[in-house]
């Protein structure tokens, strides 16, 4: 097993809440739980994957890190089989779409669950939107880059948000376009670039009204980031 995370896990780690017990929905290697229960940040959790080879590879790890009595392995598909001791979901690995639909198919499930962890680089408004639907709030969110893609690892805690998110909110991120990392600048300038490709494309007046809008939002983000 290595001996760090990934930078991409590690922002996920670094957002979960001390003490609480922890289901890593997607664990694949159980990397991220075996590392939090080692550092002392949880003292319990569950992995849990639906595939076979990934789920011998986490309990295969647990067993090797000498947690297995602190870290129960699942072969299971999303919340299903999540313990009712679990308060925390990590959901890392997987696109937002997804991320949303294994939340919503068992929203019952998410009676305890006080927050929510998860690293789409996809489909973030949706994420936002729905996630925020079902009773959440952001409370923190982080951009990484790694292997070419940018991650934003948003950490959502139960509770309605102070007011309701507007779509500036929900494509940038409420907290991220207000913090402008340097990765989430890296990001947006980038955004900024491939919209630009396709306002030079032959475009529907509809689309073109948009990705107009669009680029007129990043290029503010990036002015604004001038004066920080």
């Amino acid at each position: 097993m290595p001996k760090r995370l990934s930078a991409r896990l590690e922002a996920v780690a670094s957002l979960v809440p001390k003490g609480c017990y922890l289901a890593d929905i997607g664990s694949d290697h159980a990397f991220l739980p075996i590392a939090l229960v080692e550092r002392g940040v949880i003292s319990y959790a569950q992995a849990i994957d639906n595939k076979m080879g990934p789920f011998l590879r986490m309990e295969g790890h647990v067993k090797e890190a000498g947690l297995s009595s602190h870290i129960k392995t699942l072969c299971s598909d999303g919340l299903t089989d999540i313990g009712d001791e679990v308060n925390a979901l990590s959901i890392c690995g997987i696109g937002g779409l997804l991320t949303v639909k294994l939340l919503q198919r068992d929203q019952a499930k998410l009676t305890n669950i006080d927050t929510i962890i998860v690293d789409p680089h996809r489909d973030l408004v949706a994420v936002r939107k729905r996630v925020s639907e079902m009773g959440y709030h952001i409370v923190a969110e982080k951009m990484v880059y790694e292997n070419k893609i940018f991650y934003c690892i948003i950490r959502f805690d139960k509770g309605a948000p102070a007011k309701p998110y507007d779509a500036l909110d929900l494509y940038f991120g409420p907290i991220a376009r207000k913090e402008k990392s340097p990765v989430y600048l890296e990001w947006v300038a980038d955004s900024k670039k491939k919209v630009s490709g396709q306002l030079n494309k032959n475009l529907p007046p509809e689309r073109k009204d948009y990705y107009l809008k669009l680029y007129r939002a990043l290029s503010k983000q990036l002015k604004e980031s001038e004066g920080k």
